[in-house]
């Protein structure tokens, strides 16, 4: 069978068998031009063979038409003995419509129940919430803080044994009991010889004085030694030293004698007062 492309004229040499009786589109190799070719018509039996099985010789298809005068130039010869490569040609398929999906309707919050149940998830969260984490305190070292009080303790110690000793015993720790009630002692100082202060031609200050102890008890005493103290206007303690009287015990009523000079006194002592050393 001769195929002729109606656009171009180029001619095609393919079996019966590729169109088949019903035909079928073609398309053109050379120019791309596709048609609706139709079937080989088939001739009449002329004479029924006489032994069976021999098949009908069908009948040479009629010449093609002749090309039209005007055809432009034909492409490059193409080999005949190939057959044109037949696409077939699908329907063109339109595109569906795309639809926009509608936006999902929200339901309206119902505010009677959404407030309770959005507190009680919050206060469940709440509850279920991790701590925060404490951060850590500084350890303390008990061993410098315990030192710091015994050290403050220690001064405060000293501090009232201090005052004790300047100002003396209080009179609030004698009432509460806290230290016994001094009674009148049996050893007792007497000026014998007044104190006498002058000033000597080499510029120095000259003090002397003279005392008695007397034993006023009912039993032998021993006799301490004594401190002198000078001390000025405003009874504040300005110089003192430690002396000894004549005796080292006393029977009841005996006395003992202490005479003592200086010439390296303050300018400033004006008082004096005399006192065992315990």
């Amino acid at each position: 069978m001769i195929l002729v492309c109606p656009n171009c004229a180029t001619r095609y040499i393919v079996p019966d068998s590729a169109v088949g009786p019903n035909g079928r589109q073609v398309r053109c190799a050379a120019c791309k031009h596709s048609w609706f070719q139709e079937g080989a018509a088939l001739a009449p039996r002329e004479e029924a063979l006489a032994t069976a099985g021999v098949p009908e010789v069908a009948a040479p298809s009629p010449p093609p038409p002749p090309p039209p005068p005007a055809a432009p130039p034909p492409p490059p010869p193409v080999e005949e003995s190939a057959p044109p490569a037949v696409e077939p040609i699908a329907a063109p398929v339109e595109p569906e419509p795309v639809t926009q999906a509608a936006p999902p309707e929200t339901a309206r919050p119902d505010y009677r129940f959404d407030d309770i149940y959005g507190r009680a998830e919050a206060d469940a969260r709440d509850d279920w919430a991790e701590p925060a984490p404490v951060a850590a305190k500084p350890r303390r070292n008990r061993l410098k803080i315990w030192t710091y009080a015994a050290l403050a303790f220690c001064l405060a110690i000293g501090a009232a044994g201090g005052a004790l000793w300047y100002f003396g015993t209080p009179g609030w720790a004698v009432n509460l009991g806290l230290v016994p009630e001094e009674g009148d002692p049996d050893l007792l100082f007497y000026l014998s010889k007044p104190a006498e202060r002058r000033k000597l031609p080499t510029g120095e200050e000259y003090f002397a004085f003279g005392a008695r102890i007397v034993n006023s008890g009912k039993q032998v005493l021993p006799v301490p030694p004594v401190l002198v103290q000078l001390r000025d206007r405003q009874n504040r303690l300005v110089f003192s030293w430690t002396t000894k009287a004549d005796r080292t015990s006393l029977k009841p009523g005996e006395e003992a004698s202490i005479n003592e000079s200086r010439i390296d006194i303050p300018k400033n002592a004006e008082n004096l007062s005399l006192t065992f050393v315990q």
